[in-house]
Order: C-alpha cells, then sequence, then structure tokens
C-alpha cells in the first residue's frame, strides 16, 4: 500500500469561532459534517468563512507499535493469571 493509498484529503470551512478558542468546522464539498477543533490545532489566521484543506493519513508504523504494545500486555497478564491462550480476562 503506498503513502497515497493511506491519505484522505478534503476540504472544510470554519462556520464560527466560539469563546474558549474552539473552531467549528463544517468538512466535506458539502458541508454536511462538522467537528470542533481547537483554534490552536488550525493554521494561524483561522477566522470564520477561512477555507481548509485537511489531510489525514494512516500512521502505519504507530500502529504497528500500539498493536505490539497491546499484544505484549495481553501475553504479560495472560502469564500472570494462569490464563494462557484466554483474551477474556476476569479482574
Amino acid at each position: 500500500m503506498s503513502a497515497e493509498d493511506r491519505t484522505q484529503q478534503t476540504r472544510a470551512t470554519v462556520d464560527r469561532v466560539e469563546d474558549g478558542g474552539w473552531a467549528v468546522v463544517l468538512v466535506g464539498e458539502d458541508e454536511s459534517f462538522s467537528v470542533d477543533l481547537p483554534l490552536s490545532m488550525l493554521p494561524a489566521g483561522t477566522e470564520a468563512g477561512s477555507r481548509l484543506v485537511i489531510n489525514v493519513s494512516l500512521d502505519a508504523d504507530a500502529t504497528r507499535e500500539a498493536r505490539d504494545r497491546v499484544a505484549e500486555l495481553q501475553d504479560r497478564l495472560e502469564k500472570r493469571s494462569g490464563t494462557q491462550g484466554q483474551k477474556n480476562f476476569k479482574l
């Protein structure tokens, strides 16, 4: 899978900036979905009416590292509890 296959781009419009530093952003060409984002995550100068390009990419390395960490923790819990081979733990 190429890097291009793991990245999605969409456009958005800042509907409004609210007190407390939040921006209400309308996402997609039809602006049918809204998300609240901290203004600190947006480029300097962003204000109501600003048009944005949003790029979302999968971080395959971080995903793999997280899965490895979880598997290691599951193995440690299995060994501690004596439930090797079981994934349902009773706490």
